[in-house]
């Protein structure tokens, strides 16, 4: 489901059934549901013959890395609700800048490609299981996840506003919020497992001395939408670009509040990275240097913007 539909079916839902029916609780919509598909049926993802590709000696693989060359596919998990990085277009195929980058590091593998769709939550635990060989979902970095899973180096697609984490409101509540201090004893939704979700923590239910703010955490971020139309919260914690695309798909009814988390406690902010099984340090080793290469090359910050663009767009 692309941005806009997310938008409009969360206002229109309301008009079709009641708060009850359609609470944070009802499962996730067709923005995240799962499914896979093969690398042909994404091939249109991106055209990589003219695109220079890193030297990588793959001559000796073990682990998981061994598994993705042996079987000829590189399968990557992600939850296609976060545009421009991954959501689904208007021809029902997963679209984004980092299902861009999966193809190109499954063609940097000579390898097919194969994208396992699910809840974000889910995401990494398909990595922990072994369903998929890397997750790619926005992922940002994280204490807990660095000591969980291996992490790569950080691809940046908008150096400008893309590290920015930032929340959104109803238009009724335009100018209300003008400090993260302003949102004690609102009701803030956010994706479970998210850096949003930590964000929120930290930096605003921390400064409630009261307990009466309220957090929910949400599987997919179209219920969150739908909580904020339906009046279940007060503000949605998103990544700056997926604020401002939800903002201008909302037809008015949203607005970006200009209150920004503040980052610096985290150090520096490296952008999106992907992930793998703790310990595959062969694979991820690999990865990273797909990576520095691409962020050398300003392959990802190209394919961001082509994705934005089309986000918009839709």
């Amino acid at each position: 489901m692309k941005t806009s539909k997310i938008v409009k079916t969360a206002l229109s839902g309301l008009l079709a059934c009641s708060l009850a029916a359609c609470g944070s609780s009802s499962s996730a919509s067709a923005s995240a549901s799962s499914g896979s598909a093969s690398s042909d049926e994404y091939s249109y993802l991106l055209d990589t013959s003219d695109l220079e590709k890193p030297t990588l000696d793959l001559s000796n693989p073990t682990g998981v890395l061994k598994d993705i060359i042996d079987s000829g596919t590189l399968s990557v998990a992600t939850s296609p609700d976060f545009p421009p990085n991954e959501w689904v277009d208007d021809a029902g195929k997963v679209y984004g800048s980092e299902m861009m980058f999966a193809k190109y590091i499954a063609d940097c593998l000579g390898v097919s490609l194969n994208i396992e769709t699910m809840d974000f939550s889910g995401t990494l635990v398909a990595v922990d299981t072994g369903k998929t060989d890397i997750a790619m979902s926005g992922y940002g970095w994280k204490k807990d996840r660095e000591e969980s899973y291996e992490l790569s180096k950080g691809y940046i697609g908008d150096p400008d506003s893309d590290a920015g984490q930032t929340l959104i409101t109803t238009k009724a509540n335009e100018g209300k919020y003008n400090s993260l201090q302003d949102f004690v004893g609102s009701t803030i939704m956010a994706q479970a497992t998210s850096l949003q979700e930590m964000y929120v923590q930290d930096e605003i239910l921390s400064l409630d001395k009261d307990g009466t703010t309220k957090y929910e955490a949400v599987k997919t971020l179209d219920q969150a939408i739908l909580g904020l139309a339906s009046g279940k919260c007060d503000a949605v914690a998103l990544a700056q670009a997926t604020a401002e695309n939800y903002v201008e798909q909302s037809d008015g009814q949203f607005v970006m509040t200009g209150v920004m988390f503040d980052l610096t406690p985290y150090g520096d902010y490296q952008g999106n990275v992907l992930a793998a099984k703790k310990g595959e340090t062969a694979l991820i080793d690999v990865m990273n240097q797909i990576v520095d290469f691409v962020n050398e090359k300003g392959y990802y910050q190209t394919w961001y913007a082509q994705a934005k663009e089309a986000s918009k767009a839709e």
